[in-house]
């Protein structure tokens, strides 16, 4: 009885340090990431210039930002579980930051669709994001 317990807790124990580990990025999984950020920081821009001209109701447009708004942070709870390659944490590191940057722009125009000065100030910054995200890609 004893060996049979014994035998379940250290399967179980195993079990729970297997799944603990964190997944290893290769180069290929982090220019995919890279291209995934920069997808959306594109659609991003294309959903602004929608919401600009006047071409999207407030309820879709509140929908289309939660859905970028989901998208952006199950990418970034991928990444936050993983660990780079060896060399590759620099690149990671900037791939985190420009998701950090794309959510934080979502987050601040989602009460200010009304505001042009801010949905256009608001596509600058998804420019540069989508620059620093080119050049994060160059680097691997």
């Amino acid at each position: 009885m004893f060996k049979a317990i014994a035998g379940f807790a250290l399967g179980f124990i195993l079990a729970l340090c297997a799944c603990s580990r964190q997944k290893t990025l290769t180069t290929d999984e982090i220019r995919s990431q890279l291209l995934s950020a920069k997808s959306l920081a594109a659609e991003t821009e294309m959903f602004l210039d929608y919401v600009r001209e006047n071409r999207a109701t407030k309820h879709y447009a509140q929908g289309h930002i939660e859905y970028l708004t989901e998208e952006i942070e199950r990418s970034r709870e991928e990444l936050q579980e993983s660990s780079p390659a060896q060399g590759e944490e620099d690149a990671v590191r900037k791939l985190r930051t420009q998701f950090d940057a794309l959510q934080a722009e979502l987050h601040s125009i989602r009460g200010k669709l009304d505001d042009e000065a801010a949905l256009a100030a608001a596509k600058e910054h998804l420019a540069s994001i989508r620059q620093a995200l080119d050049e994060a890609n160059s680097s691997i």
